[in-house]
């Protein structure tokens, strides 16, 4: 158990940081999403796949260690100004 130990405090080294995932409803985005959530960060998906970027929010908030349930979920098509501003002024 020894390495256990050790690698605790790499695992939570996103503690305390927001991550903002632009694309993290599905592929690597989405894989993105979940280590940083299981590293300890608040993580928000940006996405236009409604659909799928809820469901991955649920999916982690519903079934995710304690630490991982901190996701969230906002509609941002980074091809449009005003979706960037809205989301970083969120």
């Amino acid at each position: 158990m020894k390495g256990a130990s050790v690698l605790a405090p790499i695992a939570r080294r996103m503690e305390g940081k927001v991550a903002l995932i632009t694309g993290g409803a599905s592929g690597i985005g989405e894989s993105t999403a979940r280590l940083f959530a299981r590293h300890g960060a608040k993580v928000v998906i940006a996405d236009i796949q409604d659909e799928l970027g809820r469901s991955v929010c649920n999916d982690i908030n519903n079934n995710g260690s304690d630490q991982e349930r901190s996701m969230s979920y906002v509609h941002w098509d980074v091809t449009r100004e005003s979706d960037v501003k809205d989301a970083v002024d969120a």
